[in-house]
């Protein structure tokens, strides 16, 4: 019989033991680093204009170095170039031309994916989008100066027979304007006889954009990049009155020097024995055989860099407050920790103090407990009442 009981026991206790593992099974958290990063993309650019869509379409490619110092923020710096076209439509003539530029900008970007879903380096797709500025630097512009010529000419025909501007009817007066207008009066490579001349213009731009980048190992993506850039009128060389646009679409890859997450356990459920150094000892005075009261503890933790209650945890403070109204000579202490294992010692102390202060205001301003009745204290990451780190973002309540 004895020898079944001892069996049955033994059953029992690896069951037990099975449940507790699943129990505390410790979870995964994902940490942001900084990191360095590549990216090199080729495609095609749209000069906004008013002749056939494909007419002003040209090559385009762009190189980058960038930095993400923040799991959403960063910074880029690339140099996009190769060529741009204009072109007018004349009484069913075209003028076509084309010319160079290169154009290095610095971009701010945002990671749209981590500040909405947080950070996930297994996600397949991350969408960023960005907004810059920088230096359009041109040259090139002799198919201009030759379609202006042709331009020219084509409008000093239609005038033929005119004596003057006035000496038409209404009617012919605005097609003579409508001519006029088509003149190139912006370009950039003349002297000052009208002759053409080798030159280089530089002008400010600024662009907005969106990168969308697939992942295809820890450190490499591949990628699709559009943006829209407006610099002055005078990029096309013809005089419009409003600014002058073009469009680039890039597919590229992009590669990281440095894995862009750490993993760290968490365990948020588990039950840890807390370590007596941090417990405060309470010794209460018997009197007249009466039994002295256990002073009631309660933590309640919060998420890396956070001092906001989470939901899961909030239900603690709730209970603490049903405590202390059962209770009504009970006072309550409140001290706030931050874990070692991020942040500095600066930063810890102020969260963890925020942390302390949170839950003494949600006392106070939802439960209605007496703010005379809570003391706070904090520890920064002084102090760690956990062995494990994740642990340590905690504000622990003891009410006596």
């Amino acid at each position: 019989m004895n020898i079944k009981k001892s069996i049955f026991a033994s059953l029992l206790a690896c069951i037990c033991l099975g449940a507790s593992a699943q129990e505390d099974g410790v979870k995964i958290e994902y940490v942001f680093q900084p990191h360095w990063y590549v990216q090199g993309q080729i495609g095609g650019q749209y000069t906004l204009g008013e002749v056939g869509f494909g007419k002003l379409l040209s090559p385009n490619a762009q190189v980058a170095v960038g930095y993400n110092f923040h799991k959403v923020v960063g910074a880029r710096l690339g140099i996009n170039g190769w060529q741009s076209k204009g072109g007018s439509e004349i009484d069913g003539q075209t003028f076509k031309w084309k010319y160079n530029y290169v154009a290095p900008a610095i971009d701010v970007t945002f990671n749209l994916s981590n500040l909405i879903a947080g950070v996930n380096p297994n996600r397949l797709v991350d969408v960023t989008a960005f907004v810059g500025g920088g230096v359009n630097i041109a040259w090139g512009n002799k198919e201009a100066f030759e379609a202006s010529q042709g331009i020219d000419n084509l409008i000093a025909s239609k005038w033929a027979g005119h004596a003057d501007y006035e000496s038409g009817t209404a009617e012919e007066a605005l097609y003579d304007s409508y001519l006029d207008s088509q003149r190139l009066r912006l370009l950039w490579d003349t002297d000052e006889n009208g002759q053409w001349k080798d030159a280089t213009t530089v002008r400010g731009f600024g662009r907005v954009g969106v990168d969308v980048d697939f992942k295809v190992a820890k450190r490499w993506t591949v990628g699709l990049e559009l943006a829209a850039n407006v610099t002055t009128d005078s990029y096309n060389s013809k005089k419009a009155g409003n600014a002058d646009w073009y469009f680039n679409a890039l597919a590229g890859v992009k590669y990281t020097f440095k894995d862009p997450y750490t993993t760290r356990e968490i365990a948020p459920d588990v039950k840890v024995v807390y370590r007596d150094s941090i417990v405060e000892k309470v010794v209460t005075k018997v009197v007249k055989g009466d039994c002295p009261k256990e002073p009631k503890r309660l933590d309640v933790f919060f998420t890396i860099s956070s001092t906001k209650l989470v939901a899961s945890e909030s239900h603690k403070v709730e209970e603490m407050a049903s405590y202390l109204k059962n209770n009504a000579d009970a006072k309550i202490k409140i001290t706030g920790y931050a874990d070692r294992g991020t942040g500095n010692p600066k930063i810890n102390s102020g969260l963890s103090e925020k942390r302390a202060q949170v839950v003494k205001d949600e006392l106070v301003n939802k439960y209605g407990i007496d703010a005379s009745r809570i003391t706070i204290d904090f520890k920064g990451d002084t102090v760690q009442p956990y062995d494990v780190d994740v642990l340590n973002r905690v504000s622990i309540l003891v009410a006596e």
